[in-house]
């Protein structure tokens, strides 16, 4: 799905952030990979806008990041068109509402979910590895198991940096 399309769809001057954002979660049908993707890309034209935007005066930090942010909310063509004299307009009419960006916030939730359950997955799939090189017996990699168990945090993490396909998931 296009990402004006999305954002249209979220319809967050309708819903709010909250149900926009769980649309966005919940029903979009995008997939993990297409989230992070709109994600991104609003962020990138949020930031677009703030840089584009910085002649506006009569509004504070956050004031002004949800006028950016509420500019995208109302879509491709406000986007298009927004200027420093149509932005202070709105700030001037108070026409606009707390930010849009808040309709993100489960995306990063999801993306941290993932991230912690990568990591998870590393991390068993070297204890796997290790246990398998317990058993295995002899060689230079059992020695190197054996130095990391006995290890401190400090000299762990070495190993890790000199050893990372053995120990890189295993260490903070």
């Amino acid at each position: 799905m296009e990402f004006w399309t999305v954002i249209e769809k979220m319809d967050f001057n309708g819903r709010g952030h909250k149900a926009a954002g769980r649309w966005l979660i919940e029903d979009s049908g995008l997939t993990f990979s297409e989230l992070k993707n709109v994600h991104n890309v609003a962020n990138r034209k949020a930031s677009y806008m703030m840089r584009l935007l910085d002649g506006v005066t009569g509004v504070g930090d956050d004031g002004f990041s949800d006028v950016c942010w509420q500019i995208i909310a109302n879509g491709q063509e406000a986007y298009k068109n927004a200027t420093v004299e149509s932005a202070q307009e709105m700030i001037d009419n108070n026409d606009y509402t707390e930010s849009f960006a808040y309709a993100f916030h489960d995306v990063y939730d999801i993306v941290d979910e993932q991230q912690r359950a990568n990591k998870f997955i590393k991390r068993e799939r070297a204890m796997k590895r290790i246990e398998q090189i317990r058993q295995t017996g002899g060689g230079f990699d059992q020695k190197l198991v054996a130095a990391f168990e006995h290890a401190d945090n400090g000299n762990k993490r070495r190993l890790a940096i000199g050893f990372p396909e053995l120990f890189e998931h295993l260490v903070d």
